[in-house]
């Protein structure tokens, strides 16, 4: 199904945002969990960024 008219194409993409499927819609828990890696990913990129300023 591809959303044809102006006011489908707007409601698909506020519906399928990423930032507004933050949580399940089945269960209510976040989608998206930081892992290890992610975390020691950001941790390294803030340690670089206070360096080079």
């Amino acid at each position: 199904h591809v959303p044809l008219s102006l006011e489908a194409q707007l409601e698909s993409y506020i519906l399928m945002v990423s930032t507004q499927n933050i949580l399940s819609p089945s269960h209510g828990k976040p989608l998206s969990v930081p892992a290890q890696d992610m975390i020691l990913g950001l941790h390294y990129k803030n340690i670089t960024f206070k360096l080079s300023l």
